[in-house]
């Protein structure tokens, strides 16, 4: 007998809406699943609803409608036992200054009912894991950007979590610290479930494996990471060739001919194209492949123009921000 396997839901939300003040619309019926082992790379613009959205999550807001379950049960402002599953931490995290991380770490610790025996050892690994040991007795108050960092980082796993929802967690750092951040979360990956906001799309592109897009407080995407990226544009690309440069200018002059390269440039041995938007690339790459191949022009390598992650999310909202009216007018309609 064959047993299937079952996705277990981590966080379930229906409807999810959050108005402040009867005024601000910062959430707008957002109904989305999260399952277990997924590293979700929530997106959008400045203002779209990521912080309020992650706040609702751990129940540190009220919904004004909708509902929000996580690990199979209603997350309330009073369900502490959910919370004791999830790591958090929030953009810029602040620190008691008279505090070092031991005592820091420590009082954590206690808040989640943790006996001595096992926070202590807990969170002298944690120090170390991430690279506080040698400051470790030191006031907080003198520790640099990336080093509050790493300490919330360790005090987001004192309870040894389920689930970690991080905000902005490579936010400030520099390229070394940013790099170490992120080989944490994929060593985390292996055995959590983990939200990760960023506006670094080259991080979520790196780490994530699915994505959720919010625009002005709607969700206009959630889905695997790899489908995110189908929906780019692929019409920008850069070829590098080799062969006489006179047959290269040539394989130009011809391409030039043909309606949908909308912009056809060369630079040296280096040939840049636009296609129009409704193009089919295979077809017109096709053509391209054949008149190299019968100008005896060698392609050496082809790439889309632009990260594909930035580019796929960037199309997703201008397309979502140029039918909002149209939107708008369905619903009506409908109702």
């Amino acid at each position: 007998m064959t047993t299937e396997l079952v996705s277990e839901k981590i966080i379930e939300t229906d409807h999810l809406t959050k108005i402040y003040q009867n005024r601000q619309i910062a959430l707008n019926d957002v109904t989305l699943t999260i399952e277990k082992g997924w590293i979700l790379g929530l997106l959008g613009p400045n203002g779209a609803g990521k912080t309020t959205f992650l706040r609702l999550v751990l129940g540190l807001h009220r919904p004004t409608a909708g509902t929000v379950r996580v690990f199979g049960q209603p997350m309330t402002p009073n369900a502490a036992m959910l919370r004791r599953r999830i790591g958090y931490i929030p953009t810029n995290p602040k620190f008691p200054p008279g505090m070092t991380p031991i005592t820091y770490l420590d009082y954590i610790a206690r808040l989640f009912g943790l006996p001595s025996s096992i926070r202590k050892p807990r969170l002298a690994s944690l120090i170390r894991a991430v690279d506080l040991l040698r400051h470790s007795g030191e006031p907080i108050a003198n520790f640099s950007v990336g080093m509050n960092a790493r300490l919330a980082v360790a005090a987001s796993l004192i309870n040894k979590p389920d689930l970690l929802i991080w905000d902005e967690p490579t936010h400030g750092l520099d390229i070394e610290a940013r790099r170490g951040m992120l080989e944490l979360i994929k060593t985390l990956a292996d055995d959590k479930t983990i939200i990760l906001s960023s506006h670094n799309l080259s991080d979520v592109d790196e780490v994530c494996n699915h994505a959720a897009v919010l625009s002005q407080g709607q969700l206009i995407f959630s889905d695997s990471l790899q489908e995110l990226k189908g929906r780019i544009r692929k019409n920008h690309y850069e070829l590098d060739l080799d062969g006489e440069q006179k047959a290269i200018t040539k394989v130009m002059t011809q391409l030039k001919t043909i309606g949908d390269f909308k912009l056809v440039n060369l630079r040296g041995r280096r040939l840049e194209l636009r296609l129009s938007d409704d193009a089919s690339n295979t077809g017109l790459l096709g053509q391209l492949f054949q008149m190299l191949h019968d100008s005896k022009v060698s392609l050496i390598s082809i790439r889309s123009v632009g990260q594909q992650t930035e580019q796929a999310f960037l199309d997703l909202v201008e397309k979502e921000e140029s039918r909002g009216f149209i939107r708008l007018y369905d619903q009506s309609e409908a109702a």
